[in-house]
């Protein structure tokens, strides 16, 4: 299973991402020298927020499996967010991963940057299910955790979520979305305190 994920993954990297440029992206506040590489993972049906120092960390954490050479751009990738949710799928029985009663979480609705058009740390947003072609609301999270709040920048939905953000708590104030994709958040850069994903 090792040498399938990487490289199953890594083929998959390489054939459905365009790489993108690495160092700070243009635009990116003075100051800022190099992207992180961090990767979060916030399960809904919990709350639990987990971060790791690399995309690596992340998929070793969630797969099982040692992964080595990922950077939180490739998370991005169709096989990379297939590995995560069949990981998901795997460990929400494990002891410590997921709260007694809690659903069993296997999607991935949305990927946010902290870094415009996908670059930088990562916050990988999962659920127990996809979205639907109706105009309700399937996700929400009211309140970005502290270390989030007013950080991304860009983001990708996937399982057929559009999603929306604001800059205050609770949906409230300015909002950008609902959209599949986004490599910059315009006036809501650095500014989003509220997702909802439909």
């Amino acid at each position: 299973m090792t040498n399938r994920l990487v490289a199953g993954v890594a083929g998959a990297v390489a054939l459905a991402v365009v790489v993108l440029p690495g160092g700070t992206p243009a635009g990116a506040t003075a100051g800022v020298t190099e992207a992180s590489d961090e990767a979060c993972l916030v399960r809904a049906a919990t709350g639990r927020v987990q971060c790791y120092p690399s995309a690596d960390a992340l998929l070793e954490a969630v797969t099982g499996e040692p992964a080595e050479g990922f950077s939180t751009t490739d998370l991005a990738a169709p096989a990379t967010v297939a590995a995560i949710e069949s990981g998901l799928a795997g460990a929400a029985e494990a002891p410590g991963f997921r709260a007694p009663g809690a659903p069993l979480a296997s999607v991935v609705t949305a990927i946010f940057y902290d870094g415009t058009y996908a670059t930088g740390a990562a916050l990988v947003m999962e659920a127990p299910g996809g979205c639907d072609d109706d105009s309700g609301v399937e996700w929400a999270w009211p309140t970005l955790t502290p270390e989030w709040r007013n950080r991304i920048r860009s983001g990708v939905g996937y399982a057929r979520c559009d999603f929306k953000v604001w800059n205050h708590a609770w949906y409230d104030g300015a909002a950008y979305g609902f959209v599949a994709s986004s490599g910059y958040f315009g006036a809501l850069d650095r500014a989003a305190n509220s997702v909802r994903m439909r």
